[in-house]
């Protein structure tokens, strides 16, 4: 059997209409700037191919993963989430809750140079705008973007309207006995009459409400969510072709028109993304929705 090598992995070619070449970019930076997981391959004597897959040492691993272009700052032309976990010695323990000793300094030295390391090459990199503790969360996570040539990143907001980090984590598993975001908007769809959480098919379409981190929420958030919509299957995408039937366009228009009616007629606030939605290129539509605080007040 051969010995264990490094698979040769070349840069991913970033297309915006592909969500999945962001996450594939920056995931190869990271395994390039030693933070990410990397990948050893061995082929057996039968020609069997073998994988293994190799974390960094003490230094914690990054990883990153897609995020709707709804959440994405404006004029950015990439951006991914980036989960950092801490080294495995220096993770609290599931059974008791017990922090070892040095994780406070490992999270805090390693987060920033794992920022430090990403804008070395390009990306402009946000934490969460709450500190995340060891004590509460499993990991911590950055706002990962890129910004077309000469033109500069967003100034970051100077106020929150929250003054804790929002359920589920290690000391508040859920939102009980406040509502949840998912809750409201669900509320708000049903009082609509949309019939969009019907098991049999609804003519409007279909809707999922679900989490999205506080790491992209709009600063005036008190409650934030995920929401995706798919088409009915008579103006969908045809399997064979991939086009829409005809019709779809002005269908799109129509539904995402009503559901943001009764969104905002609600008092939520719809955030979509800046490029139109093309029913011969998109599956579904996705928006941010969330309940705005008072400006810049803090959450009981």
């Amino acid at each position: 059997m051969s010995e264990w090598t490094q698979e040769p992995v070349t840069e991913p070619v970033y297309d915006r209409a592909d969500p999945q070449s962001g996450r594939a970019l920056v995931n190869f930076h990271l395994r390039e700037l030693g933070i990410g997981e990397s990948k050893l391959v061995r082929t057996g004597a039968d020609g069997q191919r073998f994988c293994r897959h190799v974390l960094p040492q003490g230094l914690g691993v990054c990883r990153a993963h897609v995020l709707t272009e709804a959440a994405w700052p404006e004029g950015a032309e990439l951006c991914v989430t980036v989960d950092w976990a801490p080294d495995a010695a220096l993770r609290r323990d599931g059974w008791t809750g017990r922090v070892p000793a040095g994780a406070d300094a490992h999270w805090r030295e390693r987060i920033a140079a794992t920022a430090r390391a990403l804008e070395s090459l390009g990306y402009v990199v946000e934490p969460s705008r709450f500190r995340c503790s060891p004590r509460c969360h499993a990991g911590a996570e950055l706002l990962v973007y890129r910004m077309p040539a000469g033109v500069p990143p967003r100034q970051e907001p100077t106020a929150w309207a929250l003054s804790e980090p929002v359920p589920p984590h290690f000391q508040r598993l859920g939102w009980y006995p406040d509502r949840s975001p998912q809750e409201i908007v669900r509320d708000a769809l049903l009082e609509a009459g949309l019939g969009l959480f019907r098991r049999e098919p609804s003519p409007f379409g279909q809707v999922a409400v679900r989490d999205i981190t506080q790491t992209v929420w709009p600063p005036e958030a008190d409650r934030c969510t995920w929401l995706t919509w798919w088409p009915a299957a008579a103006f969908a995408r045809a399997p064979g072709t991939g086009l829409a039937p005809a019709g779809a366009e002005e269908r799109w228009r129509e539904c995402l028109g009503r559901l943001q009616q009764a969104l905002t007629g609600a008092g939520l606030v719809v955030r979509s993304r800046a490029r139109p939605w093309n029913p011969d290129t998109d599956e579904t539509a996705d928006v941010l929705v969330y309940r705005a605080a008072s400006p810049f007040s803090t959450s009981e």
